[in-house]
């Protein structure tokens, strides 16, 4: 029997190491007793690998995360290195003819093959709602960053070179390769597992960068542009020239302060990445008809099988990102049953340092930098104050409050739920930082919405478990405001 989802839901997202090394009932205790209604995980477990092997464990987020260090120690440690292994043995049969495989079994799938099973038995008798967390672009599909992408299948600049420098190593979602391969994933996992439903993550082209912005003129994307009526040859000629004027512009304005080189990137057209009409509609919405039809095609897969409704709930970037990054909020009814909002802050002001970066050049004086970083901060909306100084927008440290606005995390929750229309939104507020940092941002996604996911457990130390116990209880019982269950 399937288990229905609480009508409003606290989720915490778990990565499977800590299931392996705390203990599936230890976890779930743990998490029962601060109110969670819903946990969510990957379909791996965590092989420990030898440093600087596999992928950093936290993730290192394009190397500026390196600061990054865990709450709840892994295996002792709070940085090591892991590997991804399936939780269970693959059905070769479901992928024969498919250009992507999934792993084979290891010696530790074999010998912890029963983990998320008891994981979600553990879940459902907690009245706790279980869903599977998946790459949409980044095959097997277990997390970002361990990828086994053909190079073919690499999102595409306007220069039809693919960007090897972006953060993450995502696909084109217009590849029929990557699709066939997300079908006969979720489709054996939904089989294989009596979960409520699957997080897709980064149905999108990631913005992480100014050279990210403008992909993805992968040929199977060019050949959407085509259809549609439009010169994909002209468009990507047109996103180049554009692109060269918005960084001339920018390089030539630096020197002048934020105030200034926002003016100069406004006369450079810069509002054309998210405005409904100009030169870079044809692309977005190329990008946006890939993502529809890639949502359609799992929908459909899910809907095909016997059973309950499994739940689809891609989770994507806010507004303003989405209109650069093709997300179609406003055409998600009757393929998405929720959207997630990610507001992780501690990239925000990492995404403003790459696209600054980007836009100046790699030699660019930190200066320059820092006060492109300051203008794009304000213009992408990720602070409350025009005067903010640049030299504080950097990866935050553990004991760094996140630099970015409370005004605009609620901004952006509230225009997403607006876009969104009938499809309603649930915010996924972020577990690192200190205490009271991480306890104001999940206070601010209560008060904006009534379903509220934190990612991840991992983030979660005794301190910050009893200071989101208490906030928590004081939004349920109404002497905080919001709308957190």
């Amino acid at each position: 029997m399937q288990f229905s989802p609480p009508s409003h839901l606290f989720g915490v997202t778990v990565m499977p190491g800590w299931f392996q090394y705390e203990g599936v009932d230890a976890v779930l205790d743990r998490l029962a007793a601060l109110g969670v209604t819903a946990i969510a995980t990957s379909p791996c477990l965590f092989e420990i690998v030898p440093d600087g092997t596999g992928e950093r464990e936290p993730p290192a987020d394009g190397e500026a995360g390196r600061v990054r260090l865990l709450d709840r120690p892994l295996a002792g440690r709070t940085e090591l290195w892991v590997k991804p292994v399936p939780a269970f043995e693959h059905d070769p049969a479901r992928y024969r003819g498919l250009r992507y495989q999934p792993p084979a079994p290891t010696p530790l799938t074999v010998e912890k093959s029963r983990l998320l099973d008891r994981v979600i038995a553990g879940a459902r008798a907690r009245d706790m709602a279980v869903y599977l967390q998946i790459m949409a672009a980044s095959p097997p599909g277990y997390r970002a960053g361990f990828s086994a992408l053909h190079d073919d299948d690499l999102c595409r600049g306007p220069d039809g070179l693919s960007h090897r420098t972006r953060v993450g190593r995502h696909g084109s979602l217009a590849s029929e390769h990557l699709r066939a391969y997300l079908i006969a994933f979720v489709t054996e996992l939904a089989e294989r597992y009596p979960v409520t439903g699957f997080r897709l993550d980064l149905p999108e082209v990631p913005p992480c960068d100014f050279a990210s912005a403008l992909c993805d003129f992968h040929p199977a994307m060019r050949r959407l542009l085509r259809e549609a009526g439009h010169d994909d040859v002209e468009q990507a000629r047109a996103t180049e020239a554009w692109s060269t004027n918005l960084a001339r512009a920018v390089r030539a304005s630096a020197d002048g302060g934020p105030a200034a080189v926002v003016s100069a990137m406004q006369q450079a057209d810069w509002a054309a990445l998210t405005a409904p009409q100009g030169f870079f509609t044809p692309l977005r919405d190329a990008r946006r008809q890939a993502i529809g039809e890639l949502l359609l095609s799992v929908r459909g897969g899910l809907d095909a099988l016997p059973g309950p409704h499994r739940r689809l709930e891609p989770q994507v970037f806010p507004p303003p990102f989405h209109a650069i990054s093709g997300f179609p909020l406003d055409e998600t009814e009757g393929l998405a049953d929720r959207i997630g909002i990610k507001l992780y802050t501690m990239h925000w002001p990492m995404l403003a340092r790459h696209w600054a970066q980007g836009l100046l050049g790699p030699a660019a004086e930190p200066a320059r930098v820092d006060t492109v970083t300051a203008a794009l901060a304000g213009l992408f909306d990720l602070v409350d104050s025009p005067a903010i100084d640049g030299r504080q927008l950097h990866y935050p440290g553990p004991d760094t409050p996140h630099p970015v606005g409370a005004g605009a995390q609620r901004r952006k929750l509230r225009a997403a739920r607006v876009a969104a229309g009938n499809t309603p939104v649930v915010a996924f507020a972020h577990g690192y930082g200190p205490v009271d940092d991480v306890v104001n941002r999940f206070r601010i996604a209560c008060e904006e919405v009534p379903d509220v996911w934190l990612n991840r457990y991992g983030y979660l130390s005794e301190r910050k478990l009893d200071a989101l116990g208490r906030t928590l209880a004081e939004v349920r019982a109404g002497t905080a405001g919001g709308v957190c269950p």
